[in-house]
């Protein structure tokens, strides 16, 4: 089904599908029926679920100039880009007391989306302008944004604000459902989002059920928003280890699971990596993974 897909929506999709399937097993009907909140959100999700693989099959990409496509997923990076930096620039700022500079990051993936088109470049320029001055401080070095990514970033923006220009595709069914998925997708990861937030009060009345939704959509931020490598580090029983540190070999990068076990590394260069884990009793396991352009490539490990 994927397969079919532009890198962007394929992620999303994955992350739908596996979703989807979560919620709408009649194993987990009882739990999610017991909440009725949570049982008409997931309701809408499988009616959502049902209509979007209507119509993934109707794509036909070689009538499809891409310039939608690649309009809607340069504005999508832009804005989680910025997200992110606006995240770290806070997280700064809070700690450096720069209430002023604060002021010009309080912002969302989702302020950036609601921008007209040509204010996105300008407002890349502007925050760029701002960042760029701290960037030799040594204070500021630790949280990781640099002259590389601010480039990068702008480099992005340049080319949708000259995409912005260019007439849209023939107007055709392909281009009408590749508009359709892109839209009912973005519905269907908010859903996802509220679905997790829904499920807190299972965490004491239903613990495993309440882990296992997480685990089965954790990847939805990860997977449509960078590079890298993520999984669970998991005991003999297939239970999550917490506290766990997984090391790429070779690098100084390490990463330590979270509660439930699970560990990240985003922003990775493309390319191969040796990841290992080992615990104080001497188990070890040790895996080799490739990395490929804005996707998260999943490794689990077993002690």
């Amino acid at each position: 089904m994927s397969s079919e897909l532009n890198a962007l929506q394929a992620a999303r999709v994955k992350t739908i599908d596996i979703s989807g399937k979560f919620f709408i097993i009649d194993k987990n009907k009882t739990v999610i029926n017991a909440y009725v909140p949570l049982k008409n959100e997931c309701g809408d999700y499988a009616v959502n679920f049902a209509l979007l693989k209507t119509l993934i099959p109707k794509k036909d990409y070689e009538a499809i100039t891409g310039i939608v496509n690649d309009k809607t997923d340069l504005k999508e990076v832009v804005a989680d880009s910025l997200e992110e930096i606006a995240h770290t620039m806070l997280a700064y700022c809070t700690k450096e007391k720069k209430v002023a500079l604060a002021t010009s990051f309080h912002f969302s993936a989702w302020d950036i989306q609601r921008l007209k088109e040509e204010d996105i470049l300008p407002t890349v320029i502007r925050l760029s302008k701002l960042i760029t001055p701290l960037l030799a401080d040594v204070k500021f070095m630790e949280y990781e944004i640099t002259d590389i990514m601010l480039s990068s970033l702008l480099a992005t923006a340049t080319t949708y604000d000259e995409s912005i220009a260019t007439q849209g595709t023939t107007s055709n069914d392909a281009s009408a459902a590749n508009t359709s998925i892109n839209t009912l997708s973005l519905t269907m990861m908010a859903q996802i989002r509220q679905i997790r937030l829904l499920n807190a009060r299972n965490k004491k009345l239903n613990p495993e059920f309440y882990t296992d939704l997480i685990r089965n959509t954790r990847t939805q931020h990860a997977a449509t928003r960078s590079t890298g490598i993520q999984g669970y580090v998991l005991n003999k029983l297939g239970k999550g280890i917490p506290n766990q540190q997984v090391n790429i070999t070779g690098t100084n990068l390490s990463a330590f699971t979270d509660a439930d076990g699970f560990y990240s590394f985003l922003k990775l260069t493309i390319g191969k990596y040796t990841l290992q884990t080992s615990n104080p009793g001497g188990d070890s396991d040790l895996h080799e993974v490739e990395v490929f352009y804005r996707h998260i490539t999943t490794q689990d490990f077993s002690l």
